[in-house]
């Protein structure tokens, strides 16, 4: 090559590279300073009489009314535990401590004033890092957004406050929310409460090991793909993602107010708790402000066990393949189905046989949700990342493409896709009541910061292909509640989830009533 078109074409890689970095997202403001005796342990630590500590929110709020604890008693203890404790999972990022204890103080003042008092009266109450809280950062963890500060609360923490939670503070989330571990670029690492070297999950990461460390017992989390889901189940907690669409659209959730409305799909907030009461109580409150405005299936409440039917499998095949499932998490399984046979529950060994197209589905509505806004450079780059990867078990080669072209056209042609997909789902819950199967391949894993392939019981897969057994009810919307069963031999949370037809959360949360006494359910840590 001579020397002018060696010339030529370094010009034209300067520029192509200026312009790249042009179309960067820059970061958003400066980082905030962060409370940096949260993540570190104290020299003395604050007095914990523990009458509080592990109690449910069902318990407290109970308390409260009767006037046998006063809010700002309990959310003082909740504080202090919080602070000699939290540098262990890093599970709070922000602590509102004033701003708790003042309203705690309101609250006690209602009380002694014999006022109406809402269901989550005086109970302290955590927030994940997603959803605004006014005056308060919501970076996602990402310097892209590390400057960003709520204007007004989230619809769903407006929900919760009107009912009288007190919010302790905000918890922590993987980098843009994307992950199944917690950590990013604001916010040290997250820690599971069971053991420290491996992960929370995520994204509701530092939510999940909150409630399960005690700190507070009713987190509010959020799903897209299995982010309440999968750290419900790796902190052996219960955790309910919602009907689609149940709390409308008008989440708050992001720094970056940008983007095309019209592709808003799959994500829900939803209660993390230690009880299946408290994610009761949770979801009430949560779900009060648009109740009314959805057609739920009527409760069953005089329902005996017998009359139930219920598909599971532990394994999902496709063709001559599956998603390998540990020996741990089959055994769990194995023992919830058959005690829930020995209570009368009609129990199948059967699997919807289209997952595939489920899976295909949540990647395609992600490459419009989540990328749809991005300049077409960083799209392209994007769609190499993925396609130079180690292929995943599910061909995903149409999601990609859509992430490097997308067509609105092409959406509204996925989107009746969809709504076949969903009405497969239905008519599959006019066969059984509910769909009994894994959260993830195995238990909480060592933290891979590298994200590199991990084994399940001496079987390699690819990082991401951990991901599949949620993924697949964000996209036709069903709900679906992460049931604890227990820990394993390692004394590692083991969990499942139970999904149900549209609109079924009050069906689900009696149910998982129904049967709660033949499982193992929470376990504190180091509580075996």
């Amino acid at each position: 090559m001579d020397r002018g078109n060696f010339g030529f074409l370094l010009i034209i890689a300067v520029v192509a590279g200026i312009y790249i970095w042009t179309q960067m997202p820059k970061p958003m403001g400066e980082p905030p300073a962060l409370q940096a005796e949260l993540f570190q342990k104290l020299d003395v630590e604050f007095h914990v009489e523990g009458k509080f500590i592990f109690k449910s929110a069902t318990e407290l709020a109970m308390m409260i009314k009767n006037k046998e604890a006063t809010s700002v008693g309990i959310t003082q203890e909740c504080i202090n535990y919080i602070k000699n404790n939290n540098y262990k999972t890093n599970a709070f990022i922000w602590l509102f401590e004033k701003e708790a204890l003042d309203a705690a103080k309101a609250a006690d003042l209602k009380v002694e004033r014999g006022e109406p008092l809402g269901s989550l009266h005086g109970v302290p109450v955590c927030i994940k890092e997603e959803f605004w809280v006014k005056d308060k950062p919501c970076t996602w963890n990402s310097k892209n957004f590390q400057g960003f500060v709520a204007p007004r609360n989230a619809p769903v923490v407006d929900a919760w406050l009107q009912e009288g939670a007190i919010i302790l503070g905000t918890t922590n989330v993987p980098s843009m929310l994307i992950d199944i571990q917690t950590m990013g670029d604001i916010y040290p690492e997250a820690s599971n409460p069971y053991d420290t070297k491996r992960t929370p999950g995520g994204s509701t990461g530092g939510g999940a090991a909150a409630v399960s460390s005690g700190f507070c017992p009713l987190s509010l989390g959020g799903d897209m793909g299995g982010s309440i889901r999968i750290p419900s189940g790796f902190c052996g907690i219960y955790g309910l993602k919602t009907t689609e669409g149940s709390m409308g659209k008008n989440y708050n959730s992001a720094p970056d107010t940008t983007g095309n409305k019209k592709y808003f799909c799959m994500a829900v907030a939803g209660p993390m708790a230690r009880t299946i009461d408290d994610i009761e109580l949770g979801w009430n409150a949560m779900i009060k402000p648009w109740h009314d405005n959805n057609k739920w299936l009527p409760l069953e409440e005089h329902k005996d066990l017998d009359q139930y039917k219920l598909a599971y499998f532990d394994e999902w095949h496709f063709g001559n393949n599956k998603i390998p499932i540990s020996t741990d998490v089959k055994k769990k399984l194995q023992i919830l189905v058959s005690t829930m046979k020995s209570a009368g529950v009609k129990m199948e060994n059967v699997q919807p046989d289209y997952f595939v197209e489920m899976r295909q589905m949540h990647m395609l509505l992600m490459a419009y949700m989540v990328f749809a806004k991005q300049p077409w450079i960083i799209r392209q780059l994007i769609k190499h990342e993925f396609e130079s990867g180690t292929p995943l078990k599910i061909d995903m080669s149409e999601g990609i493409e859509r992430i490097g072209d997308v067509d609105e056209a092409q959406y509204d042609k996925i989107i009746v896709r969809r709504d076949t997909l969903r009405a497969k789902m239905e008519r599959f819950f006019h066969i059984y009541d509910f769909l009994i199967l894994p959260i993830t391949p195995g238990p909480p894993f060592i933290k891979n910061p590298k994200h590199e392939a991990m084994s399940v019981d001496g079987v390699k897969m690819e990082y991401w292909d951990h991901f599949h057994y949620t993924m697949c009810f964000n996209a036709t919307g069903h709900p679906a509640l992460t049931i604890p069963l227990g820990l394993n031999n390692e004394g590692l949370p083991i969990a499942v989830q139970i999904v149900g037809p549209m609109f079924s959360e009050k069906r689900l949360i009696h149910f998982a009533k129904l049967i709660q006494t033949l499982h193992e359910g929470y376990i504190a840590p180091n509580k075996k």
